[in-house]
């Protein structure tokens, strides 16, 4: 879609699940959007390609599909997919129905390396999305790990075995890796996983993921509140009553926040002041996006930018 006006540029019909990474890659004038499925990975046409006319098709619209390659095990996840992330000329994902991590080219989908996270044949890793920083990948997965990847041959470099359950996310910060988990938020070393501090916020979080600023860390407990924590030490700065689960996103000093799939909801990151809510006519409402000065939200089969909120 045009970011200006909303005009549709293409539509492509797939199985795609997770959220769109962008990726340069070689052979190809545009960029290529990684996504993943049930199914896989795939490597998607940034322009769409050549549209068949009468068809939501194209020809050139998927330039590769990555694994896995008919080897599911028996998995237990909290989502279908999770999105994956794209660094230089290579996606990072976990690999769906499996408890790998794998690296794949942008440019065919090939493997770079794939290792296995967990041995266990009958419950799955469940894992929450990647993050990248100093040549070095980090993962958290259910139950209880969070665990650090050489970025170029995926040797590991440390495991840690957490006692809260459910770690869902692992932001990094030149801190540390910020770990959200069932009842509250960590923040864990970079060179070996060690905690540098633990914060319980007695909540029930079984999804949802941590937003960070240079100095702060924003979440939602699962149950009833929003929090603000310093992001240096875990003291607690601010709470706003706020049900459910959620992915929040910053842009200039605002974090927006999506409540129980109905309202989307801003807060002043210092203060905690309530800027806006916004609930549309129809519902579920996506987790928020933000760029070229506006918010992106999905609801059914709509895309809406809502202006002058970064």
């Amino acid at each position: 879609m045009n970011v200006e006006d909303g005009t549709e540029r293409f539509v492509r019909q797939g199985p795609y699940t997770s959220s769109f990474a962008v990726v340069k890659a070689d052979p190809y004038r545009t960029p290529t959007l990684a996504v993943t499925s049930t199914g896989g990975v795939y490597g998607v046409n940034a322009s769409g390609g050549i549209k068949v006319p009468g068809t939501s098709r194209g020809i050139g619209s998927e330039r590769w599909k990555g694994p896995p390659y008919g080897e599911y095990r028996p998995t237990i996840e909290h989502t279908p997919t999770v999105d994956p992330v794209a660094y230089e000329d290579s996606i990072y994902t976990p690999v769906v129905g499996t408890n790998d991590i794998a690296a794949i080219s942008a440019s065919d989908g090939s493997v770079h390396w794939r290792v296995t996270v967990e041995e266990d044949e009958i419950a799955s890793a469940s894992f929450g999305r990647p993050t990248i920083q100093d040549e070095t990948l980090f993962v958290a997965n259910w139950p209880n790990q969070v665990s650090a990847y050489n970025l170029e041959d995926g040797s590991q470099i440390w495991k840690r075995e957490r006692a809260d359950q459910m770690q869902l996310c692992t932001p990094v910060t030149d801190a540390g890796i910020v770990v959200m988990s069932r009842s509250g938020v960590a923040l864990l070393n970079l060179d070996d996983g060690d905690s540098i501090w633990e914060r319980d916020l007695d909540g029930n979080a079984t999804e949802g993921t941590a937003a960070v600023t240079d100095d702060t860390v924003l979440l939602s407990d699962g149950d009833a509140e929003f929090h603000a924590l310093n992001l240096e030490t875990g003291e607690l700065h601010w709470s706003r009553e706020f049900h459910g689960e959620t992915q929040p996103v910053v842009a200039d000093g605002v974090v927006y926040a999506v409540e129980q799939g109905y309202s989307l909801r801003a807060f002043d990151v210092n203060t905690g002041t309530e800027l806006f809510e916004y609930t549309p006519s129809e519902v579920p409402l996506s987790p928020p996006i933000v760029g070229d000065g506006r918010l992106y939200v999905t609801n059914r089969h709509r895309v809406i930018a809502l202006e002058g909120t970064a």
